[in-house]
């Protein structure tokens, strides 16, 4: 066995058969790159939203290896020599779920450098964010499980529930996980942070209905937004709406709807 394939193997075994204390004192024992300069990684912000059922959804991964072994996370990884984060993003997100995006789909949101956000060390993350149809998903890599979470949001709270074995909360104010299920590394502030750059951006620039695919009508639209605003869409006014988001949508035909008159579809302006 070569020495590369000896240290692999070592590196396994630290990483998923040990305690997360027993595999923390390991990893600084080891000559990694990582003394005086940090590590860089990244971590993905995926919405979808599934039209039938009416449901707003985050993409996470359920980590096989320490740290934070068995916690739900965002996709994300580190990135690797000569490689810009934001293709470290769509390699990363491919690798542990199987979802494709491309650099139309993401836009940069955050970058977290909170001492001690990482207990391996110096890590760095620059966050993306992405909208994104809802697609099939195979787990791979570092990821044990790969789900869509449905988003629910009441009040100053979000929730995140795969429907299996999973339900998560978390305070929109401070970024903080409430209750026995938390995320991975401070991945919480990371999606309340991308939560709240779409609420605040919405209404001038409405990137956020890329999730409803090419085409959408404006009742489509009023339903992703109410869900960032935990309302429901009927409360959101159909004219008002219509008149505030016209400037940024472009009229391209009509749909039939099976009921009455056929409704307006539209596209975002480029």
């Amino acid at each position: 066995m070569s020495t590369f394939d000896k240290k692999t193997t070592e590196q396994h075994y630290y990483e998923t058969q040990v305690s997360e204390k027993e595999y923390l004192h390991w990893y600084k024992q080891q000559h990694f790159p990582t003394q005086d300069m940090p590590s860089v990684t990244v971590d993905n912000v995926i919405f979808c939203y599934n039209k039938e059922q009416d449901a707003l959804k985050v993409l996470l991964i359920k980590r096989s290896t320490h740290p934070f072994k068995n916690s739900w996370a965002l996709p994300g990884g580190f990135v690797i020599p000569g490689e810009a984060t934001a293709d470290s993003c769509i390699r990363e997100t491919k690798e542990e779920t199987n979802v494709t995006i491309t650099r139309e789909h993401v836009e940069q949101l955050h970058t977290f450098s909170t001492p001690g956000r990482d207990p391996r060390g110096w890590v760095i993350t620059v966050s993306y964010l992405a909208f994104i149809g809802e697609e099939p998903l195979v787990a791979g890599d570092e990821a044990a499980k790969a789900s869509w979470f449905d988003l629910t949001r009441e009040g100053n709270l979000l929730y995140l529930t795969n429907h299996l074995d999973a339900n998560i909360c978390v305070n929109l104010d401070t970024g903080e996980s409430i209750g026995e299920n938390s995320l991975a590394f401070d991945h919480a502030k990371i999606i309340i942070k991308a939560f709240n750059r779409v609420c605040n951006k919405m209404y001038h620039e409405p990137q956020v209905l890329r999730v409803l695919g090419k085409d959408f009508t404006i009742s489509e639209a009023r339903k992703v937004y109410a869900k960032f605003l935990g309302v429901n869409f009927k409360d959101i006014d159909h004219s008002n709406f219509k008149k505030a988001m016209l400037p940024y949508f472009t009229e391209i035909g009509e749909r039939a709807t099976g009921v009455g008159r056929p409704s307006k579809i539209y596209e975002l302006k480029s």
